[in-house]
């Protein structure tokens, strides 16, 4: 597996700068020459999982950060996926019981992408997961696929 062409952003988590964060993702897809149709799942993938950390994350007025990371994912020299990573530094807050038309986020995004991991710690959380290149989907299970999506724990004290 060959890792290249990342994009890397740390944005302060404001509502305002997710058109920030989408106007940057797709200059880098366009970059990649990734089909409009990876951009469109990517693009409603990563809105939201960056939507949950700048809502949730972050209590009482407190200052934030989100951080963006995408990796083109490739085997045998073929790109075959978009490896996305997104973590706050917040505190982990669970789904309410009763979130009425809300709380779908997540569901969403593991409908668009695949390996969809959530990993929440005292220093954060970490979104990951997957956006598969149409036609590649057949080398997701190659060593380095799905299953090491880059979740990384790290702990800060």
């Amino acid at each position: 597996m060959i890792e290249a062409a990342t994009l890397r952003l740390d944005r302060p988590a404001d509502p305002a700068e997710l058109r920030t964060i989408r106007t940057r993702v797709t200059a880098w897809a366009h970059a990649q020459a990734l089909p409009e149709d990876v951009l469109t799942d990517l693009q409603l993938a990563v809105g939201e999982a960056v939507a949950n950390g700048v809502e949730h994350a972050y209590a009482n007025g407190e200052l934030g950060t989100v951080e963006v990371e995408l990796t083109i994912r490739t085997t045998a020299q073929r790109a075959s996926a978009v490896r996305v990573r997104v973590v706050d530094h917040g505190h982990w807050r669970p789904m309410p019981a009763g979130a009425g038309y809300r709380g779908r986020g997540l569901t969403l995004i593991g409908r668009l992408a695949d390996g969809l991991q959530v990993v929440a710690t005292r220093s954060g959380t970490q979104v990951c997961f997957e956006v598969p290149i149409p036609g590649r989907r057949a080398d997701r299970h190659a060593k380095g696929g799905v299953g090491d999506v880059p979740c990384r724990v790290q702990e800060h004290s």
